[in-house]
């Protein structure tokens, strides 16, 4: 299958849609650790604070749909597979400590794991789906094998958004040649979340090009996630 060409229309670029995810993320980590993680049960909070928390949830929905869309597009262009994999699961142990402070308020809680564990899974399916595919491009069930275990050990590791995350991952990956019909699959598998689609309308719009971004700056989208964690984590266990 090959990949969507670059476009050359005005858009969204990556580092467009980094941003927005990094922002609607935040959003969405302010309402799950200061508020959920502070407030504890629901019948304990102010009707106010439990309203705040839904809009500040909602609009946080947003950010895992784009980032799956982002890692698809950074699994198609990167030039090493293995060192991609290897900068996702290092940054998944350096967040999860600050996940887990500032989500369970404890140094470690195994029942739930940091996004980028899913992102990482996500990565070594499309690369399972990528070495087994037929000459034609289409998935080979070697490749749907692969897939299928990553999605595994995400549910049984209980990762953020667990299997379907690498799942909608991979469907995103064996449809990226077709914008329309990827985000269209995207939105109707994120259903299950009331402003997740939404996501999609921006996807729609990436125009196909990276956008400026400076070494510096891509560094600091891989350290955006651990670093907002640890601030909300001091937040949450020492001020509130």
């Amino acid at each position: 299958m090959e990949t969507l060409q670059t476009q050359t229309r005005p858009g969204l670029s990556g580092t467009a849609l980094k941003l927005a995810t990094c922002i609607t993320m935040l959003i969405d980590h302010i309402g799950a650790s200061c508020i959920e993680a502070t407030y504890g049960v629901a019948y304990r909070t102010p009707p106010q604070i439990l309203q705040l928390d839904r809009v500040l949830r909602l609009i946080g929905r947003l950010a895992f749909p784009i980032f799956c869309f982002l890692l698809v597009e950074g699994f198609v262009h990167t030039r090493d597979v293995k060192k991609y994999v290897r900068r996702l699961f290092l940054f998944a142990l350096i967040s999860e400590v600050p996940f887990d402070l500032a989500f369970f308020r404890t140094p470690f809680d195994p029942s739930a794991q940091n996004v980028y564990w899913t992102l990482a899974l996500g990565v070594l399916a499309m690369a399972g789906l990528k070495h087994f595919e037929k000459p034609d491009g289409s998935a080979s069930w070697k490749g749907l094998l692969c897939a299928a275990g990553c999605t595994l050990a995400a549910l049984l590791a209980c990762t953020d958004y667990n299997g379907i995350g690498v799942f909608i991952i991979c469907a995103l990956y064996l449809t990226r040649g077709d914008r329309k019909r990827q985000c269209i699959v995207g939105a109707l598998l994120f259903l299950f979340e009331l402003t997740a689609p939404l996501a999609f309308v921006l996807v729609w719009f990436y125009n196909g090009q990276r956008g400026a971004c400076s070494p510096l700056q891509k560094k600091a989208f891989y350290w955006f996630y651990p670093v907002h964690l640890s601030m909300l984590a001091a937040v949450t266990n020492l001020l509130l």
